[in-house]
């Protein structure tokens, strides 16, 4: 009577292994497979009644009769790798008539990508060693005093374990790589948290060089790029009302024509307040060789004005037209970059 109280009423899967790992292997080896058994422990025929994966590249396969108790049955699960080099972990879902219902199975493993798709999904090669998503740091318009974090993946193209380090870093950015160790044809991103607190305003070029291994003597340069800008998120329709508002007299200095063997010459321009508080000149600067640009005062109360001078070094100066921007950085709400063209003809003497 005991025994027959101890006994399992209806079906009881018991499995064999949940988790199997494929290792390392090649995108070009196609589709791997493998099997997981499981063995009816009850006293009533079991089946299994729904099967799904967790991505349409896992596919699981069964028999859908019963299995009677005492035996043992599989079901196979194949993994397609095409077009998904790196590591991967995949569920399949299995529900059977038993209590509890649900079973999870995993596979996992690393696909060494194929030529193409590595280049495909990274197109940029640094040596031999790596494959990147792209070859530049782009962060784009942050407001000052936020962080924003920029990620680029990272392909181990080697046959060796790597630990990617970063060289050289701009003062304004920290980084990190997420995994610290990358196996062959396994993934890592390089984060790049840009920090703009300590960067300049408006537009801000750099670079960040990087080593595929802290032991390597190998390096590659990545240009890194953000545009700062004044955060005007917060202000009140009272404080528009009174803030400040920039001005210039003139939309372009028109430097007539200039001999590449000339000395630099400079011209002027007015840049006024006709706001209700201070203006601030945060930066005046432009990206093109051979021009510069400075300001007199950063400080321009209600009414008054400031004195622009923008200077052109002819010997640096590339192509027949001058046509450049100068950008002056400030806290009007309104025009946060107010912009002036400095235009002419180089006239080339040799």
């Amino acid at each position: 009577m005991m025994a027959a109280l101890g006994a399992a009423a209806g079906p009881s899967v018991r499995w064999l292994e949940t988790h199997h790992r494929f290792g390392a292997f090649h995108e070009d080896d196609g589709t791997v497979e493998c099997t997981f058994r499981y063995i009816n422990d009850g006293d009533g025929p079991l089946r299994i009644t729904a099967a799904r994966s967790s991505c349409g590249c896992t596919l699981p396969r069964y028999t859908r009769d019963d299995v009677a108790p005492g035996d043992t049955a599989e079901i196979t699960v194949s993994y397609d790798p095409t077009g998904r080099p790196g590591r991967f972990s995949k569920n399949v879902y299995i529900d059977t008539n038993t209590d509890p219902v649900r079973t999870t199975l995993t596979v996992s493993g690393t696909v060494i990508g194929a030529p193409a798709t590595v280049s495909q999904r990274y197109p940029i090669e640094m040596g031999g060693a790596m494959r990147m998503s792209r070859g530049a740091v782009m962060a784009g318009d942050v407001a000052r005093g936020h962080t924003k974090s920029v990620f680029v993946e990272v392909y181990n193209a080697s046959t060796d374990t790597l630990r990617p380090a970063a060289v050289r870093t701009p003062a304004f950015v920290d980084v990190a790589w997420m995994p610290a160790a990358v196996a062959p044809g396994e993934q890592t991103s390089l984060v790049c948290h840009v920090r703009t607190d300590r960067a300049d305003w408006g537009f801000v070029a750099d670079s960040l060089v990087i080593t595929p291994d802290a032991t390597s003597d190998e390096r590659h340069t990545l240009p890194l790029t953000v545009v700062v800008s004044e955060d005007f998120s917060t202000l009140t329709d009272a404080q528009r009302a009174k803030a400040p508002a920039a001005e210039a007299n003139l939309s372009s200095l028109d430097f007539g024509t200039i001999s590449s063997d000339d000395d630099t010459v400079e011209l002027t321009a007015d840049i006024s307040n006709r706001g209700r508080s201070t203006l601030e000149i945060r930066r005046v600067y432009c990206i093109d060789p051979g021009i510069t640009a400075t300001i007199d005062r950063t400080r321009i109360k209600p009414g008054k004005s400031g004195r622009l001078t923008v200077r052109v070094d002819p010997s640096q100066l590339t192509g027949p037209l001058l046509n450049s921007k100068i950008n002056i950085i400030c806290n009007d709400p309104t025009r946060p970059n107010l912009a002036i063209r400095a235009v002419g003809q180089v006239k080339n003497t040799l």
